[in-house]
């Protein structure tokens, strides 16, 4: 019985190791090991068999099953081996440089719709004659408020409706605050309001200035921040660009033709514009100002809201408290202010009907521009 075991433990080696050397891929080679040498190995079933033989059989069948055993594990390594070098030299083969392949060009970015629209805008502006200027979006709470001749029981001052760091400090709600530090920058070096704290008292500003301020004509384009439900045309971050012009003589004629050119030299000149009055703290009086409805030619939708026009910021005559803030008596000059989301002049621009797509990073929608 021992030598019949024997045999066929060497049939099974020979078996193994044709069976490995066939294998292509090492989850061939494991399939083989598991074969042979697993729980349910054909090689293992014939090291159970060895505690059926005599006692005095059983040592020579045991050194042959050992010897089977040793030598299909060396050669499950050699393959083991030899097909990691294989697939190695695959590898490094297809990553060498072929150059008989054609070129692949780099892939060319180009701006994005929003930051497109943006510096359209400023391009008009700056032709008009304005200065581009800045501010930070993180801002005073006295600049943000207080300065811009809002009340201290104002609604937008909740927590519920603005950000706030602190106290003091807040995420500002609208570039409006830049309209104070562009003023204030107007006054001569020696001035000691250049040099006034922002939570100095806005209503004492103008006394402390010893110079006569020069004219202001800026915009200024930024981000801001409000807590609001994200719609159509809502969204609680966006971006805004602040116009204001301070001069001798400023009337609400000015302000009307300047927004008039601006719109039609961007929208078209086929582009209609409609002012309403409407009230804004740190202006005197106010309107707000809407284009025709580009999705539905101005016969109503859902964007719209069925009106048929968009409403695209607010505006009006800069509020004599606002002029003591920054600095100017509003008895010597008068100055008009303006600001608009971009966003919504972009959707206008692009017949894009959700403001939430300007955000998404989708490269199915920002291809198309």
């Amino acid at each position: 019985m021992a030598g019949h075991l024997a045999e066929e433990i060497a049939n099974l080696r020979e078996e193994a190791e044709a069976a490995i050397g066939d294998a292509g891929s090492p989850g061939e080679l494991e399939q083989v090991r598991v074969s042979y040498l697993g729980r349910e190995g054909k090689l293992t079933s014939a090291f159970r068999a060895l505690g059926r033989l005599p006692q005095d059989e059983r040592p020579a069948a045991g050194a042959a099953a050992n010897e089977a055993r040793a030598r299909i594990a060396a050669a499950l390594a050699r393959r083991r081996e030899e097909l990691e070098a294989a697939g190695a030299a695959a590898e490094a083969a297809g990553q060498q440089l072929d150059a008989t392949l054609p070129g692949r060009g780099p892939e060319i970015g180009h701006p994005h719709p929003l930051m497109t629209t943006l510096e359209r805008l400023l391009d008009i502006f700056v032709g008009m004659g304005y200065e581009v200027t800045g501010g930070p979006e993180i801002e005073w709470y006295t600049l943000n408020w207080t300065a811009l001749n809002y009340p201290p029981d104002h609604p937008a001052m909740d927590e519920q409706d603005s950000f706030y760091v602190s106290d003091q400090i807040m995420l500002r709600t609208h570039t409006s605050p830049a309209q104070i530090r562009a003023m204030r920058a107007r006054h001569h070096d020696s001035c000691p309001v250049r040099g006034l704290d922002w939570r100095f008292p806005p209503s004492e500003v103008l006394a402390q200035c010893r110079c006569t301020p020069a004219p202001t004509r800026v915009v200024v384009p930024g981000r801001t921040y409000r807590r609001e439900a994200v719609t159509l045309t809502h969204h609680d971050i966006f971006h805004q660009i602040e116009g204001l012009l301070v001069d001798d003589g400023i009337t609400l004629a000015d302000l009307k033709g300047t927004l008039a050119i601006f719109l039609r030299e961007y929208l078209g000149p086929q582009t209609r514009i409609r002012f309403r009055p409407d009230f804004f703290p740190f202006t005197e009086p106010s309107a707000d100002f809407s284009v025709d409805c580009e999705l539905c030619a101005g016969r109503g939708c859902r964007f719209c809201k069925e009106s048929g026009w968009v409403e695209i910021g607010g505006s009006g005559l800069v509020h004599p408290n606002v002029l003591i803030a920054g600095g100017y008596d509003p008895d010597r000059v008068s100055g008009f202010a303006f600001g608009f989301g971009v966003e919504r002049i972009a959707q206008r621009r692009y017949g894009i009907e959700h403001i939430r797509t300007l955000y998404e990073n989708d490269m199915r929608f920002l291809r198309q521009f």
